[in-house]
């Protein structure tokens, strides 16, 4: 199996989360260990590298309550206008920062602040930051 960066696993899931919004948009079925399957190139869920499984499979299981969580302290914005990376980026974000923690709050916050400055359009990596900064609380991480 190939091994890979948490970097590289963050930035499959948020394109599997892409995925998965893109097929809700759409109203398209769809089968979400099949979405992370394809992103990984695998035809197994036990070949996709498990930080990234976990993010992802936290993140569907809370998606309700992490995009309340996010709609609260969207001023002026629902959930369902912003554009489907930044959607992705903040569940992928928040689910790794409310469930899964395994590094420290300040770095899951500035890995996917990262990711957005690579895939949004300019300074919406602050915006991004500012609501993550909000939703993910203070934790104590699993090394």
């Amino acid at each position: 199996m190939k091994t890979y960066s948490r970097k590289d696993e963050r930035t499959k899931t948020m394109q599997a989360f892409y995925q998965v919004f893109l097929n809700i948009e759409n109203k398209d079925e769809f089968d979400a260990t099949d979405v992370i399957n394809s992103i990984y190139g695998v035809e197994d869920i036990n070949d996709v590298p498990k930080f990234s499984k976990a993010i992802y499979a936290f993140g569907l299981e809370h998606i309700e309550e992490l995009e309340k969580a996010i709609s609260d302290h969207l001023v002026n914005w629902t959930f369902s206008r912003l554009d489907d990376v930044a959607k992705a980026i903040l569940i992928a974000g928040a689910a790794e920062g409310n469930y899964v923690k395994l590094a420290p709050r300040k770095v899951v916050i500035n890995e996917w602040v990262d990711l957005a400055k690579n895939y949004l359009k300019v300074n919406d990596h602050k915006f991004i930051n500012a609501v993550l900064d909000k939703v993910i609380p203070d934790y104590q991480y699993q090394a």
